[in-house]
């Protein structure tokens, strides 16, 4: 059973998906700029969690490789 939080974002998808591509845009430009770190952090834990479920773990120098890339 769906919550009121699931049902919610779902129609508020429908409604973005009804809008023409020029309002998608510029939706998504404001949105990004807004909300980008956000939406990075969104991401990257969607990201994980596919992973996880996919049993897709990085091997011990992908993960140094991965740390040593993040920005300080």
């Amino acid at each position: 059973m769906k919550t009121n939080n699931e049902i919610t974002a779902h129609s508020l998808y429908v409604l973005y998906e009804a809008l023409t591509e020029t309002v998608q845009q510029a939706f998504l430009q404001e949105l990004l700029q807004n909300q980008q770190e956000k939406i990075e952090d969104l991401a990257l834990y969607i990201a994980c969690k596919q992973a996880k479920l996919e049993n897709e773990f990085l091997s011990k120098e992908e993960t140094a490789a991965f740390i040593n890339q993040l920005p300080k």
